[in-house]
């Protein structure tokens, strides 16, 4: 399934990380006097909002009622609740700060997902009529993620600074994260078998395959070896080039994987060959150029520091209101 929200950058993810993300419910909704859920400063979650965000929750992890004990069942009701508070507190600070969203931005917004999803408004709005939603819900559900990432630049990413110091400290804690993956070069010499060879003509290229392999380990120069038993089309090979964990077939990969530099393998026996593998070159990777790194580190510390400040945030934001929850 494509994604309709394009602009979602990693505040926008923390955002439904941590449950905030806007309902399929337009915030003008009447609310249902059923019942009250909870009081959130002048504002009030009602019962039946409650409940439809709950069902919205069971099916999105495809489960039912009928699944869980009736305490299981209350605190995924307890913490669909506290979500919906934080909600609520969300969109009072986005009306207390008078932060908008224009109607010329939200439409740029659009036409990025349109852009990205290789679409135009008419099958932007097939693909929403298959999900189930109709445009008017989905503009108003953008707005409301427009609405949360700029609140969250705000009053959290604007406030979270990263120093060159914490980024060469965390390149020198993590130096093993930014080695490329190591390598082997590896030389190959192999003596073919067919299905029209007897048993003995087998026997005669595992025995030549064998006499290989002691003069390579004895110091002979591959070449010469190679050559010895290639004239006369007895063996071919050469160089294979570098390979990194997993590109080899799972019988090579065994016979070279603890084997250093200038090492023969044993003689490996497939359906078509014997093969002798030598290790020209073992390299353990290099480690990545901190200045190509440096952003990409920057980038992971303020998204792991937005990250907690925004839980800190939410929470400052909960201890300064008034919050009777009734359900």
């Amino acid at each position: 399934m494509m994604r309709l929200f394009s602009r979602s950058t990693y505040l926008l993810l923390l955002l439904i990380f941590l449950g905030l993300g806007p309902g399929a419910e337009s915030r003008a909704e009447t609310k249902s006097l059923d019942g009250i859920a909870a009081v959130v400063n002048s504002g009030i979650i009602t019962t039946f909002q409650l409940d439809q965000a709950v069902q919205a929750q069971l099916a999105e992890r495809k489960l039912q009622k009928e699944s869980f004990l009736p305490n299981e069942l209350a605190q995924i009701r307890l913490e669909t609740l506290n979500n919906l508070i934080d909600e609520e507190l969300l969109q009072q600070r986005i009306t207390q700060l008078g932060i908008k969203v224009e109607d010329e931005e939200l439409e740029m917004a659009i036409q990025d997902v349109e852009k990205k999803n290789q679409l135009n408004r008419e099958e932007l709005i097939a693909a929403l009529a298959e999900q189930g939603m109709d445009f008017e819900d989905y503009r108003n559900n953008l707005k409301q993620q427009i609405l949360r990432f700029k609140l969250v630049g705000k009053e959290v990413q604007s406030k979270i600074d990263v120093t060159n110091q914490e980024t060469l400290e965390y390149f020198r804690v993590h130096i093993d994260d930014y080695r490329e993956l190591p390598f082997k070069r590896l030389s190959r010499i192999s003596f073919p078998i067919g299905d029209n060879f007897s048993q003995e003509q087998v026997a005669e290229q595992r025995k030549l395959a064998e006499e290989a392999r002691e003069k390579l380990v004895s110091g002979a120069n591959f070449t010469t070896v190679l050559l010895t038993y290639s004239s006369d089309r007895r063996a071919e090979g050469g160089d294979m080039g570098t390979f990194t964990p997993g590109e080899l077939t799972p019988s090579f990969e065994r016979a070279i994987k603890d084997l250093p530099e200038g090492s023969v393998s044993a003689v490996i026996e497939t359906p078509r060959a014997f093969h002798l593998l030598i290790v020209t070159e073992d390299h353990p990777g290099s480690i990545r150029n901190y200045d190509t790194v440096k952003e990409e580190i920057y980038q992971a510390l303020k998204e792991e520091k937005t990250k907690q400040s925004l839980k800190d945030w939410v929470l400052d934001l909960r201890k300064q209101a008034y919050i009777d929850i009734r359900n």
